[in-house]
């Protein structure tokens, strides 16, 4: 499990996020399928499931949230906000653009309808953004471990690119919204809440795709460390406002 202190970003209250994601976007992943070799039948039964799914949450146009990142920006007037929090959606809609270029290079069809992004929905829909934001951080939190297991599931030199990029933006958007949480002063009670939707979030995302995670090298209790080893370092940092 990679922690959120290496990432050197220092105190999260000063930091721009409107410059780092303008830099990350101008870096965007070619994705380089000149060495691919094929997958096994096997291997597209394994990893196709969840990918799609995965490909599917990351392509909302995040219309809702934007529209409660405007209410809250209007109130507070950080401007600065706003537009990282624009950047963030058009970075999330990058990693669906990812997944799909290697769906279509499998020729894999785009998942239509999937529950738990459904319920991933209507769960950051609850209670304006800090609902969104605790949903979306969760989310992220269960990518880190996800995609750790995917790059292992195969030899594809293009997943295994795919998933560095994914690792690397998700980790900054744990700090992220993690620093957001501190500036909305989410309280003890909130970080309880925080504590069960993580359990029940990742015992759900376990049981539909443990498959993957197995043979990437997880049992349930690693998965589960990693997962709550994430939250806990996000709890701090939405603590203090720092790494």
């Amino acid at each position: 499990m990679e922690r959120l202190l290496q990432l050197g970003l220092g105190d999260l209250k000063e930091y721009d996020w409107v410059k780092y994601f303008t830099e990350n976007g101008a870096n965007r992943l070619s994705i380089d399928f000149s060495q691919e070799t094929g997958l096994s039948e096997a291997e597209k039964h394994l990893i196709f499931p969840s990918i799609s799914r995965f490909q599917k949450g990351e392509a909302s146009d995040g219309r809702y949230l934007l529209n409660c990142v405007k209410t809250y920006t209007t109130q507070n007037g950080d401007k600065n906000y706003r537009e990282a929090m624009h950047w963030f959606v058009q970075e999330e809609n990058w990693h669906s653009v990812y997944l799909k270029k290697f769906m279509d290079y499998y020729h894999v069809k785009v998942c239509k309808k999937s529950l738990l992004d459904d319920c991933f929905r209507r769960l950051r829909k609850l209670c304006g953004l800090k609902s969104e934001i605790v949903v979306l951080v969760t989310a992220e939190m269960i990518a880190l471990v996800y995609y750790s297991a995917l790059a292992e599931c195969t030899g594809s030199p293009a997943l295994k690119s795919i998933c560095r990029q994914m690792l690397h933006d998700e980790l900054r958007h744990v700090a992220f919204q993690s620093a957001t949480l501190h500036k909305m002063k989410i309280g003890r009670l909130g970080n309880l809440l925080r504590i069960l939707i993580m359990e029940i979030t990742m015992s759900v995302v376990w049981l539909s795709m443990k498959d993957v995670f197995y043979v990437g090298g997880y049992s349930f209790s690693k998965y589960a460390a990693e997962c709550l080893g994430y939250l806990h370092q996000s709890i701090m940092i939405s603590k203090k406002g720092k790494l």
